[in-house]
Order: C-alpha cells, then sequence, then structure tokens
C-alpha cells in the first residue's frame, strides 16, 4: 500500500511538472500582451491613487507652493502670539470623513498649522481627524456669526459640557476663533487663539476679535491661493 502511495505522488508530481512547463512557456510566449496586461492593471491604480486624491496628484512646483503657504501661515500664527501674548495659536481645516450607512459624510475637522508660547505643549497630533461635533459650540457660533469669543471657559458650561471639559482638561481658560472662508464665504476652517490658565495676560475680547478678523482675512486668501492653483493645473 506505501509503494502505491508513492507511485501515486511521483505521478501526480509529474503531472505538476508538465502543468507548471506548459504555463511557463505560455507566459515566455505572450510576453508581449502579459506586458500590455500588467500596464494596464497598473494605470488603473495609479488613476484609483489620483482619485483618491481628488482627481489630482501634486507637482513638484505645487508642492513647493503648498510648503510655502504652510510657512506663511504658521509666520502668521507666531505673530499673533507675540501680538496678542496667547498661549496658543492655530489654524483647523474641514473637511469629510467616511460615510454612514445612509452614504451621508460625517463632517470632519483637524488642526494643520499650530503655534505655541514657552513652556505650552503642542496638541497638533491630538486633534487630526476629529468629528466638528467634538467642538460642538465653537463651531456652531462660527457657523451663525462667523466668530466665537470665550473670555472664560465657564461660560459654555452649561452649553456645552463636551468643549468645556475639553478645554478644561488641558489647562484653557479662554478661547478666540474666527472662521476661514473660500471665495464664495463657505466656511472652510477657523483660526483659534488659546490663553492657559498659568497665562496672566490680560486679554482684550474686542481687540483680539478684531485682529482675528483680519488675520482670518489673509488666511482664507492664502488658502484659496493655493486651491486656485490646484484647480488650474487639473
Amino acid at each position: 500500500m506505501e509503494w502505491l502511495e508513492v507511485a501515486k505522488a511521483i505521478s501526480e508530481l509529474g503531472i505538476l511538472i508538465i502543468i507548471a512547463a506548459i504555463f511557463l512557456w505560455l507566459t515566455v510566449k505572450n510576453n508581449k500582451k502579459q506586458d500590455e496586461f500588467f500596464t494596464k492593471i497598473f494605470n488603473n491604480v495609479v488613476d484609483q491613487m489620483k482619485s483618491c486624491a481628488g482627481g489630482h496628484v501634486l507637482t513638484e512646483e505645487e508642492d513647493q507652493t503648498a510648503a510655502e503657504i504652510d510657512k506663511t501661515i504658521n509666520t502668521y500664527l507666531q505673530q499673533a502670539i507675540s501680538d496678542l501674548g496667547a498661549s496658543r495659536a492655530l489654524v483647523a481645516r474641514y473637511h469629510n470623513g467616511g460615510k454612514d450607512m445612509n452614504s451621508i459624510s460625517f463632517l470632519k475637522v483637524s488642526v494643520t498649522n499650530e503655534q505655541v508660547n514657552h513652556g505650552c505643549q503642542p496638541c497638533i497630533s491630538d486633534f487630526q481627524n476629529q468629528f466638528r461635533s467634538m467642538v460642538g459650540y465653537p463651531i456652531s457660533e462660527i457657523d451663525r456669526t462667523g466668530h466665537c469669543l470665550i473670555s472664560d471657559i465657564e461660560q459654555i458650561k452649561n452649553k456645552d459640557i463636551g468643549t468645556y471639559e475639553l478645554l478644561k482638561a488641558r489647562g484653557v481658560r479662554s478661547a478666540y476663533c474666527y472662521k476661514l472662508t473660500n471665495l464664495t464665504g463657505y466656511i472652510i476652517g477657523t483660526v483659534f487663539v488659546l490663553y492657559r490658565v498659568e497665562n496672566k495676560t490680560q486679554e482684550d475680547p474686542v481687540k483680539i476679535d478684531q485682529y482675528l478678523s483680519h488675520m482670518a482675512d489673509n488666511l482664507s486668501s492664502l488658502l484659496n491661493m493655493q486651491e486656485g492653483k490646484k484647480k488650474k493645473k487639473a
């Protein structure tokens, strides 16, 4: 019985070897067709990648432009900290992130730029791809009036306990923000300045609001410049 099994195994292996040889021969024979086939697959993958990236892949020139805009935004934020005596200044941009079972897009927000004062720990890595509802009160106020002034976080304790606890846990005592818009006036993000508990600066909410209004115009222009160049290339 064992010899029969060995013979059967050898026989099966022989058949497999023959099949492999035939397949190899066909592959070599149709090498040109194989190349065309795999080239087509590769091109389809590239097209899908472009689609996921919004239908456009950044050129080297566009990448350099984006880097310069990013650098300029950070300069504005650092200047705001210096001028206003704030603990932190940041830009948060709106975006979609996945869909629910009814194909409705989730509304997300990510911090893309941040500058901090001495002794203040950066938080940019902690606020990526977050639901906008996480900071519901500021977002709703920005949608309603274009800005949000929280001179004391105790003011929002009974309005939005989630945002209150988030700010309190990070040692924030006051927060101010202003809308960023695209060329049609649609809100695409916001610029924030925040003051921590240990920051003894006596800020003027009216002055901060005026400062942020002007700063938001400049930041919006920068972001729209970047978007405009992308559309020209598309």
